[in-house]
């Protein structure tokens, strides 16, 4: 039995929204006015607004179960698209960016621990890695048709025409939701993820992650704008620099999480860091369009192979007595990372220049690869038998 069939189901759906609306938030906010600093803030504020809330999202799912978690993001992920919908300036999107935060943060919290409940040590970045592929696959068929629609000269209101049809997938997303997800609280702890706990290594881990993902969003939210003014402001080609990473997460994502299951999850995590910082190097010196695309694509990739072990890494290092706590403890510390990370990031990308942004968030990548691989290394190999 498929324990995660409905859930991919429902996350399928609830995902077309996704690359549109990123693709789409920085270059909606610099049309509408907005600075580079202020599109900073839409990142900030969504990573805010986590850190305030994840920690509450991760004992409630304890207390009274993971479904009704899911259920609060799902109804906030059909709010942001039906928000969308009906209006668009730089405060209206301000105020979706807060609705979607805290979606997001019931959302993917009680998705991380349904997953780990159903989960044991040999199979979990498999599972992560295959609700990653349901994700991605929503996110593809939604990016077409968002953009098909956006860029076509039939809609005189595009946007009024795509997050209408999102709105409703997200209602199908609301429909699986209710009356197809069983609640997986009462499932089986595994007890054989506890072993490296006893190392001391939950508070390097925390505050590991923190800092990764302030480097991951002290240049995340730049690739758009460095391709905008430095190669290309031809929405088209813009929009085109997604598609070939979306293509392979329609079936990479699995077979990187079986990857991470059968050999260290550790190493993998250190060794996508260490060459997604060595990618980031090169951008600066890249003024053409399709080696641009070259290397998005590479970097889209790396953070495929890293997402599925770096999430079956959560139990092993922060404990698995309470895992909504555990995966609330792990998007905390993201949290504090992303919403730090966008701040500095364009204040840096505004005084000191696009391309020396990117050199330095390569370097502290490089950097943080070889901090984890001295202060997470285990002492001792556990083998498991099944």
């Amino acid at each position: 039995m498929d324990r995660l069939y409905d859930l991919r189901r429902c996350l399928y759906y609830i995902s077309f929204s996704l690359s549109f609306i990123g693709f789409m938030l920085p270059i909606y906010a610099l049309d509408v006015g907005a600075s580079v600093m202020e599109v900073g803030m839409l990142y900030s504020v969504f990573s805010l607004i986590s850190i305030i809330i994840r920690p509450k999202v991760g004992n409630l799912l304890d207390r009274r179960g993971r479904k009704i978690g899911l259920f609060i993001g799902v109804v906030l992920y059909c709010l942001v698209n039906f928000l969308l919908l009906i209006g668009r300036d730089f405060n209206y999107l301000f105020l979706t960016r807060i609705f979607q935060s805290i979606g997001a943060s019931f959302l993917w919290i009680s998705v991380d621990t349904m997953v780990s409940d159903v989960s044991y040590a040999g199979n979990r970045s498999e599972n992560f890695g295959s609700i990653s592929q349901a994700i991605g696959r929503g996110d593809f068929i939604g990016c077409i048709i968002g953009l098909g629609i956006f860029f076509s000269k039939y809609f005189n209101e595009p946007f009024k025409v795509v997050f209408t049809l999102y709105f409703i997938f997200s209602l199908i997303a609301l429909y699986i939701c209710i009356f197809k997800i069983e609640e997986t609280l009462c499932y089986k702890r595994d007890i054989r993820a506890k072993s490296y706990i006893k190392e001391g290594k939950t508070t390097k881990f925390i505050l590991l992650t923190g800092f990764i993902f302030y480097i991951f969003s002290l240049v995340f939210p730049l690739y758009i704008i460095y391709l905008k003014e430095y190669i290309t402001d031809n929405l088209y080609l813009i929009g085109l620099v997604f598609l070939p990473g979306e293509a392979f997460q329609l079936f990479l994502p699995r077979r990187f999480g079986i990857l991470a299951d059968k050999y260290d999850r550790r190493k993998i995590v250190i060794l996508g860091l260490f060459f997604l910082g060595v990618l980031q190097l090169f951008v600066p010196f890249i003024k053409d369009y399709f080696e641009f695309l070259i290397i998005y694509t590479l970097v889209s990739l790396i953070f495929m192979l890293i997402d599925p072990a770096a999430s079956g890494l959560v139990i092993e290092y922060i404990g698995d007595g309470k895992r909504g706590e555990s995966y609330g403890l792990y998007s905390l510390a993201g949290g504090v990372g992303g919403t730090l990370g966008p701040l500095a990031g364009t204040y840096y990308y505004e005084h000191i220049g696009g391309e020396t942004i990117f050199i330095i968030g390569g370097i502290l990548l490089i950097f943080v690869s070889g901090i984890i691989n001295y202060s997470l290394r285990k002492k001792q190999s556990v083998k498991y038998k099944f």
